[in-house]
């Protein structure tokens, strides 16, 4: 089996390197961004297997930049976790109609996010993530 690639977007860095170590440590190749503009490019020439965002970031937020990935053919199938703060059910269907496959708010636990990982990327997954 191919190795997970995640890509990792959030503008403080000690999250990232957080999510970097544990992602690692269960084998994924993670790259992380604090700048979403710079990530957008990556993803758009690398095509991982995920993309792990927060919403409140400097432009474009991660709602934009989930609508970014979703509205462009080469992007739109990658699956989306939009990881953040904003922990009401407006935001959770805000993100979803941004086209978000899944939604966990901060703090973080970072076995749930592996798991969530994990549970996207099986042939159901992305039809199961919101069932437990």
């Amino acid at each position: 089996m191919n190795k997970i690639k995640v890509v990792a977007i959030d503008d403080v860095s000690d999250i990232l390197e957080l999510i970097q170590y544990n992602l690692e440590k269960e084998g994924m190749e993670v790259q992380v961004f604090t700048d979403s503009t710079k990530a957008l490019k990556y993803i758009s020439e690398t095509k991982p297997s995920l993309v792990i965002s927060d919403w409140m970031m400097p432009d474009p937020d991660g709602i934009e930049v989930c609508k970014m990935l979703k509205n462009q053919f080469t992007t739109q199938d990658i699956p989306i976790i939009m990881l953040t703060c904003k922990g009401v059910p407006e935001a959770y269907q805000i993100a979803m109609k941004a086209g978000a496959n899944d939604y966990i708010a901060k703090p973080v636990r970072m076995n749930e996010l592996v798991r969530r990982i994990k549970l996207l990327l099986t042939s159901d997954g992305a039809q199961n993530a919101y069932l437990e």
